[in-house]
């Protein structure tokens, strides 16, 4: 006796029953996060403990929506600060001949040299995507 006995797929609702309660079963067991830190994410601001602006900010925490207010900008401008005043550095890498090469690339790149087989790399190295027509 299977799934499809009559219809392609159908289920009784014996069957039915059956497994809602494997499903509830299964959802029970999981094993759940103490509260304290299932909490951590929705009340603290980034590197500053919750007890402390309370304690000391009194006027940032007068009620909860002022507090969310505030939080959501403080969070906002952290981390636009950290996109564009540490993250973003102005035309870093963009110079391509000025790489700094590593001990590797430059070992490699002295035996090739040595061998001969960087001038043929060289030569035969293509340089245009599309074909040149001589002039």
């Amino acid at each position: 006796r299977g799934l499809t006995t009559g219809k392609l797929w159908t289920l009784s609702t014996k069957e039915m029953s059956g497994l809602l309660r494997a499903a509830c079963a299964q959802a029970l067991k999981q094993p759940r996060l103490p509260s304290s830190l299932s909490q951590v994410n929705k009340a603290s601001i980034p590197f500053v403990p919750v007890d402390w602006v309370f304690r000391y900010f009194p006027y940032f925490c007068r009620d909860r929506v002022r507090f969310m207010l505030r939080f959501q900008q403080i969070s906002f401008f952290c981390g636009f600060g950290y996109f564009y005043l540490y993250a973003h550095t102005p035309y870093k890498a963009d110079n391509y001949d000025h790489f700094d090469e590593s001990f590797l690339y430059q070992y490699v790149r002295g035996n090739m040299e040595r061998s001969g087989e960087l001038e043929e790399n060289l030569r035969i190295k293509v340089r245009h995507f599309y074909p040149q027509t001589e002039e």
